[in-house]
C-alpha cells in the first residue's frame, strides 16, 4: 500500500515538472518573434518570378534560423506593378517584384537601363546590375524609400503581334502596347507606332479585341498568360534584356539588424542567381511550346532594328556618361 502511495507521489512530481517545462516553452517573449515580410508580384504561381520569390523566402528563413519569413502574394492579389511599387514606397508592403520601367516614376535616370539594345547578353546585364554601375543607377531610389535588393530575370523581349511584323518599317501605324515607361513610349513613337501604355493584366483582352496590334514581350509571359491565343507572330529582334528588380521598403530594411540586412541581401542575390538560370531555361522551353502551338517566328535583322532605335540615345544626352559605363562592361 505504501509503495503504491510512493509511486503515485513520484508520478505526480514528474507530471508537475513536465507541465512546468511545457509551460516555460510558451512563456511570452521566451522565444524570439518571427518577422514576416509580405511580398507581391503580378504573375501566376508557375512563373519564374513566383518560383524565385519562394526560393528567396526559403533561403532567408534558413539563413535567419526561421526568424524571418517571406509571405508571397502572386497573381496581382495586392495590385498591379505600379500599385505594388507605390505600396512599398509608402511602407504598406515590404517587398515586390516590378519591371524596371516602374522605377522611372521615382527616378527618371533609371530609364537608362530601358534603352533599346543597351545590353547585349545576360552575362553583360548581370555584370552591370550586380556591380558598382548598378548601385549607382539604383541608389537614388532610396531617397524615395525604395531599396533594390536584387534583380531577377524578366526575359529577352521581342515584338509579339496579331499581325505580321518583320522589320522596323512594319511598326509604322500599328497600335503598340508598351509597358508604362517614358523610354518605351518614346521608342515606340520613334518607330512610328501608335503607342498605348498599358498594365500587363489588360493586354490579353486588348489583343483579343483589336485595341492593340502588338506588344514588346518575352516568351515566358506570352505562354504563362496565354497571349499566344490572341497573338500569333513574333519578330525575334531581341530588343531588350529586361530586368525585374526586387524592391524593398527602405525603412523596413534599415530597421533590421546589420546581421539580418546582410541575410536579406545575401538570400536575395542567391535566389536571383538561381532564378536567372531557371528563367533562361524556361524561356527555351516556352519558345518551343509557342512554336508548337502556332506561333510564327520571324528571324529579325537586328542591325536594322538597332539603326531604327539608336536615335533614342541622342534623345537622352544626360545619360551619355552612364551609357559609356554600361558599354565598357561589354568588354
Amino acid at each position: 500500500m505504501k509503495s503504491c502511495r510512493w509511486f503515485s507521489r513520484i508520478v505526480g512530481v514528474l507530471l508537475f515538472v513536465s507541465l512546468l517545462a511545457a509551460g516555460s516553452a510558451f512563456v511570452p517573449g521566451a522565444a524570439e518573434a518571427v518577422t514576416k515580410l509580405r511580398m507581391g508580384h503580378e504573375m501566376p504561381e508557375n512563373h519564374p518570378y513566383h518560383i524565385g520569390s519562394v526560393k528567396f523566402g526559403d533561403i532567408l528563413k534558413q539563413k535567419t534560423g526561421g526568424r524571418i519569413e517571406v509571405v508571397v502574394y502572386p497573381n496581382g492579389q495586392l495590385g498591379n506593378q505600379k500599385q505594388l511599387a507605390e505600396m512599398v514606397a509608402a511602407g504598406q508592403l515590404d517587398l515586390c517584384l516590378v519591371w524596371q520601367g516602374i522605377m522611372e516614376s521615382y527616378d527618371k535616370n533609371t530609364g537608362v537601363v530601358s534603352l533599346p539594345f543597351i545590353f547585349d547578353s545576360w552575362k553583360h546585364t548581370w555584370k552591370v546590375v550586380d556591380g558598382p554601375v548598378g548601385q549607382e543607377i539604383f541608389k537614388p531610389l532610396e531617397a524615395k524609400n525604395i531599396k533594390v535588393v536584387t534583380v531577377f530575370n524578366n526575359g529577352l523581349y521581342n515584338v509579339v503581334s496579331r499581325v505580321p511584323v518583320k522589320s522596323p518599317a512594319d511598326m509604322k501605324g500599328i497600335k503598340l502596347r508598351v509597358q508604362p515607361s517614358a523610354v518605351f513610349v518614346e521608342t515606340g513613337q520613334m518607330m512610328g507606332s501608335v503607342v498605348t501604355p498599358m498594365a500587363f493584366g489588360e493586354v490579353y483582352s486588348a489583343l483579343q479585341l483589336g485595341a492593340i496590334d502588338a506588344q514588346i514581350q518575352g516568351p515566358i509571359n506570352v505562354r504563362k498568360s496565354k497571349h499566344f491565343e490572341v497573338a500569333k507572330y513574333t519578330c525575334q529582334n531581341e530588343i531588350s534584356f529586361l530586368l525585374e528588380p526586387m524592391l524593398m521598403n527602405a525603412k523596413a530594411f534599415n530597421a533590421l539588424s546589420k546581421e539580418d540586412q546582410k541575410a536579406v541581401l545575401d538570400a536575395a542575390h542567391e535566389a536571383a542567381v538561381w532564378q536567372r538560370k531557371f528563367a533562361e531555361e524556361e524561356e527555351v522551353r516556352d519558345t518551343v511550346f509557342l512554336k508548337a502551338n502556332g506561333m510564327q517566328y520571324y528571324k529579325a535583322d537586328k542591325n536594322q532594328w538597332r539603326a531604327a532605335t539608336m536615335p533614342m540615345y541622342d534623345k537622352h544626352p544626360e545619360w551619355k556618361g552612364m551609357v559609356k559605363k554600361i558599354n565598357d562592361l561589354k568588354k
